[in-house]
């Protein structure tokens, strides 16, 4: 199993585990692994992001990827039940897309794509 689908399948349970922490309770996870570029998509249909929890996700996600380290996060993130470590996810995946609106619940979509990072030579 390759590090992006290692490091995609620990976001997402982060980031249902912190939807669920806020109140959701229908949460519904979707990969896409590709050649070059591999998603996640985490949907909440039943729940609403407060301004402030959507403020505190896009702080997360607004730092650079450091794959050099993601490694080492990765391996963290995912695995203690009792506390989030929603931090650590600035460090391993982009944020493709944050929506959260009345009727339509919240979507979250992150992805990796180290392969191109290395590729072009950062």
């Amino acid at each position: 199993m390759n590090l992006d689908v290692i490091q995609l399948l620990r976001a997402a349970d982060e980031l249902s585990k912190h939807l669920y922490s806020k109140g959701s309770r229908k949460i519904r996870v979707a990969y896409d692994f590709g050649a070059d570029r591999s998603f996640c998509a985490i949907s909440a249909p039943d729940f609403i992001l407060a301004d402030v929890d959507r403020t505190e996700l896009e702080r997360i996600f607004a730092g650079p990827i450091q794959p050099e380290i993601a490694s080492y996060y990765g391996s963290l993130a995912g695995r203690r039940r009792d506390e989030s470590e929603l931090d650590l996810l600035g460090t391993m995946t982009e944020l493709e897309e944050l929506f959260s609106e009345e009727g339509v619940g919240t979507r979250i979509v992150v992805s990796r794509r180290e392969a191109e990072y290395y590729k072009s030579g950062r």
